[in-house]
């Protein structure tokens, strides 16, 4: 394996810690788990949300206005690290276990803003040993819709060798003799940060050209690239990451479900006949569960006016709108998350609201649609606040509900 590559069991680690948990035996090619790593650093980067063309131009945007910090314009967070602060506490650098790698991350980019606020452009993201390392030189910081900071740099990754120390090496690839930071890393951050820079590189606009002139830049073998600043990833969007975990036999592309439960997929038929010994005791028991019809309304009161998970950025909430949700599972069934408003109380059950895993469908099931069977569903849920059941779109606002069969495992989600 190549010094920059990232092995499966890391990939799937490295996922996890973005909160992109994939079953430990998922079988879904290394291919795959690179495209989803590629999309979730897109995603922590709000990327589409603030580049709409496919190369970017940074002389496009104007730039960053020396008197606004950028430490904390890159600032990202959510509620629950908002209550636990694991972002104000110090980076672990080496020390730092495989599953704190995009927290860590998180903590570079912070660290090239506060960098440049002390007027401080160079940066070296090194190995405890000294082994490896990224050197990293701001070039210029410019400003994106909603006042976004874009870091434009370029960097190398630093290998000594015993005719190159990495104490010569250093000294080598420096622009300026002015300060610099240095910061620890460990290997996979150190990977991820690679591939994270490599991405972003190749979408700069090559008629870009670099309009500082620095000496050397070409001659030390320096590549460009630029980073947004990394947020958590919201629920809507793990989602869709952990959407389609391939052929439950072979981890290949789907195209079919189970005709009789429609919860497990296949890349086939031959993959669905093999499956069907290990399947057939689940897949009965929800073929026999009981379907009920439910009304449901937009979120329009109080506590559901502005919906946010505990995992979603602080800075990025959205609200529902009036028109009824479209129908992105044409007609099949789907699971949906059930969650007891936090306005319940000892005058009774408060309503529920109900979404799907891409929030697609984010509505309220309301106590006086259906009295009997909303009571059923709460006693169901009990303490737990909350229950995924399998949903059937009839309406605009009609579902079925297999109210008495729950999933063999509560989604993440």
């Amino acid at each position: 394996m190549s010094h920059k590559d990232i092995s499966r069991e890391d990939t799937l680690v490295l996922l996890a810690s973005m909160g992109i948990v994939l079953p430990k035996d998922t079988k879904l090619p290394i291919e795959e788990l690179n495209k989803r790593l590629g999309q979730a650093l897109d995603t922590s980067q709000e990327y589409s949300d603030h580049i709409e063309t496919a190369l970017v131009d940074p002389w496009a945007f104007p730039l960053w206005p020396t008197e606004k910090s950028l430490y904390e314009a890159t600032k990202r967070g959510n509620m629950t690290e908002s209550l636990m602060g694991s972002m104000s506490q110090p980076k672990k650098g080496d020390l730092s276990s495989k599953e704190d790698t995009f927290k860590e991350m998180r903590q570079s980019v912070l660290s090239l803003a506060y960098a440049c606020d002390q007027k401080i452009f160079e940066i070296f993201f090194m190995g405890a040993e000294e082994k490896w390392g990224i050197f990293v030189r701001i070039l210029d910081v410019y400003t994106l819709k909603n006042e976004v900071p874009l870091f434009y740099f370029v960097y190398k990754e630093l290998l000594p060798s015993p005719n190159l120390p990495m104490k010569a090496l250093k000294r080598q690839i420096q622009l300026s003799d002015g300060p610099y930071v240095t910061s620890i890393v460990s290997d996979l951050e150190r990977r991820t940060l690679l591939r994270l820079f490599q991405k972003n590189g190749k979408r700069l606009d090559p008629k870009y050209h670099e309009p500082h002139k620095k000496k050397g830049i070409k001659d030390l073998g320096l590549s460009r690239s630029f980073v947004l600043p990394l947020c958590p990833i919201g629920m809507r969007n793990l989602g869709k990451l952990t959407a389609d975990p391939g052929c439950d036999v072979c981890g290949k592309g789907t195209n079919s479900r189970c005709l009789q439960c429609l919860s497990v997929l296949y890349c086939s038929k031959e993959c669905q006949r093999a499956d069907w010994p290990s399947h057939k005791q689940a897949c009965k028991s929800l073929k026999g569960g009981k379907w009920h019809t439910i009304s449901m309304a937009q979120p329009t009161m109080l506590p559901f006016l502005t919906i946010m998970n505990r995992l979603d950025s602080s800075h990025a909430v959205t609200t529902p709108t009036d028109e009824p949700p479209p129908d992105v599972h044409n007609g099949k069934m789907f699971l949906a998350k059930f969650q007891v408003s936090l306005s319940s109380g000892s005058s009774g059950p408060g309503d529920m609201l109900v979404y799907d895993r891409q929030r697609s469908i984010r509505v309220v099931w309301k106590r006086s649609s259906d009295p009997v069977l909303f009571d059923e569903a709460t006693r169901m849920i009990g303490s737990k606040l909350k229950f995924f059941r399998w949903l059937k779109r009839t309406g605009p606002y009609q579902f079925e509900i297999c109210i008495d069969r729950a999933p063999d495992q509560d989604p993440l989600w």
